[in-house]
């Protein structure tokens, strides 16, 4: 009987898996998991991630019990463990989605495609729903996008048969694996969590969603990103489900849920930026913005990390992120709050923002972290926008995303007792520190950078002479503040699997689709500056501490 190897890496889940799905139809099946040391010690991971993940492989393999299989566990570099186990099993070949997230990632697959041709081995590659190799223009990108989740979802197999001789190793502990647990609350892992977060969403938040998911306290965020990191549920799955919950004809939740399905969109969209130009992990889009330099004081850059920062909405965010992980607590207006103060008024280089942001996130993907850190600081998506967004960390932030000061008395409890208006630059108080910058000063400083930089490329139809290719050295940064696994970096690199775009081999056409991934498609107007009056309390925001 047919014999085939699923390998299993973001993808944990038996619903919705082409691989698996398709692998359990031709025969005996060996669902594996490797634990590569190479992502586990790489500067960006972070240890409660790892506990969620492991969550979600107990639940992979109770998943495969229920179908009469089982979840094989091996620790070591793929490119030696996987022929290996085809050669210990006698498998006809491996089945395994494609992943682009790292660059590291992309090196070990193409040398693991190298090693099993050099051995007359097989692997089928099967792209994941709206990950495409060639390039097109962002709007049919979006069109393809819709279509790639209308399709039919793979069922669960029927029963995954997997040999009875194949050994598996023990699912590892968290300090097994040279990961320190770090006390952040771990969410259940696994499709039947993930399947709750969601319907739970649908049924208590989706009528507030849109409205409140500026408001930190209102915790209107679904709680799904971390699942959708480790594929624990499909985003097909996921928009699918959205799809056919009745609206009941209230615009609210329609709103919701529009807007629920465009963020997973997004979240594609940006996978799909880091498939064509991968070397936005390691560097910003435009070559202008890393040969400029950035700015960096390792005293400004740890009271940012800790917290102490003196402006109380950052130093919430700052602490919620270390506390919590962020997944659920920390929401995209929050993140963007405390981005934009370290690369904006700070003046430092985002990719130390988004290596904290990694090393502490439980939903953590590279390349939505990375992409929105650089969009967030001003260098990617501004090729046809004059204007700068830098968020106001004083008394305006705390208007518009925490008007009761819940978050913010929550996080930093030494300011508890002070009133709301009183919140974004606080009165001198015992155990706070007073603002480590004067914002307008800040402000004023990096949107004439900013400008003076975008000027070099402004609404350039060709694009393609000012972006930064792959460079030579791809070593991950962080790797010299952080203990790191970066051997496979110092060997000699023939390729990335899946390709990337060779920027320099573009013709005109094909710039001109590339360079529709980077502006705006909608016409959004610069914000207006004008003084706010605070906002009355929301009732539902204090009911959702």
């Amino acid at each position: 009987m047919n014999r085939t190897i699923v390998w299993f890496r973001r993808d944990l889940r038996i619903y919705d898996h082409e691989p698996l799905f398709r692998a359990a139809r031709r025969g005996l099946v060996i669902p594996v998991f490797v634990f590569d040391q190479a992502l586990l010690q790489h500067p960006e991971t972070g240890s409660a991630r790892v506990a969620f993940m492991l969550e979600c492989l107990a639940s992979l393999e109770a998943d495969l019990q229920s179908k009469d299989g089982r979840l094989i566990l091996r620790t070591g570099d793929p490119v030696r463990v996987l022929p290996d186990l085809i050669k210990e099993t006698q498998a006809e070949g491996i089945y395994a989605y494609t992943d682009c997230e790292r660059i590291y990632g992309r090196v070990r697959d193409a040398r693991l495609n190298q090693a099993l041709e050099r051995k007359g081995m097989k692997i089928r590659w099967f792209e994941p729903p709206a990950s495409l190799p060639e390039l097109i223009s962002y709007p049919q990108y979006r069109s393809r996008w819709y279509q790639d989740m209308a399709a039919p979802m793979l069922p669960e197999p029927t029963r995954v048969d997997v040999p009875t001789d194949i050994p598996s190793d023990d699912l590892p502990t968290l300090t097994a694996l040279k990961q320190a647990p770090d006390g952040k609350s771990i969410p259940q892992g696994g499709t039947a969590a993930a399947r709750q977060f969601l319907a739970n969403f649908l049924s208590e938040k989706s009528d507030r969603y849109y409205w409140q998911l500026s408001y930190p306290s209102a915790e209107a965020t679904t709680g799904l990103s971390p699942h959708i990191k480790f594929g624990a549920i499909s985003v097909r799955d996921c928009v699918q489900t959205i799809q056919k919950t009745p609206d009941e004809g209230n615009f609210r939740i329609r709103r919701s849920q529009q807007q629920l399905i465009a963020r997973l969109r997004w979240g594609s969209g940006f996978a799909q930026r880091f498939r064509y130009l991968p070397q936005l992990e390691l560097r910003s889009l435009y070559t202008v913005f890393d040969e400029d330099g950035w700015a960096f004081d390792e005293d400004l850059y740890q009271a940012w990390q800790a917290g102490q920062t003196g402006f109380p909405i950052v130093d919430a965010a700052a602490r919620c992120l270390q506390a919590t992980g962020g997944w659920q607590a920390l929401n995209f207006r929050s993140r963007a709050i405390y981005a934009s103060f370290l690369s904006n008024l700070l003046g430092m280089d985002w990719r130390f923002g988004a290596l904290h942001f990694m090393r502490h996130l439980i939903d953590g993907d590279c390349p939505i972290d990375h992409y929105q850190w650089a969009m967030q600081s001003g260098v990617t998506h501004c090729l046809d926008k004059t204007w700068t967004r830098i968020y106001n960390p004083g008394q305006v932030a705390v208007d518009r995303c925490d008007p009761n000061g819940a978050f913010i008395k929550h996080w930093v409890p030494e300011l508890a007792h002070l009133p709301t208006h009183q919140l974004g630059i606080p009165p001198q108080t015992k155990g706070y520190p007073a603002p480590i910058l004067d914002y307008r000063t800040a402000r004023q400083k990096r949107v004439q950078q900013l400008e003076e930089q975008r000027g070099r490329f402004l609404c350039q139809e060709n694009v393609v002479p000012y972006l930064a290719d792959l460079p030579e050295d791809l070593t991950p940064f962080g790797s010299d503040r952080y203990p790191s696994e970066i051997t496979w970096a110092q060997n000699p690199v023939e390729g990335l699997f899946p390709e990337p775009l060779n920027i320099s081999q573009l013709d005109l056409q094909q710039a001109k689709a590339l360079r529709t991934w980077f502006v705006a498609h909608v016409n959004i107007a610069p914000p207006k500056i004008r003084k706010r009056k605070p906002k009355a309390p929301v009732d539902q925001l204090v009911l959702n501490l």
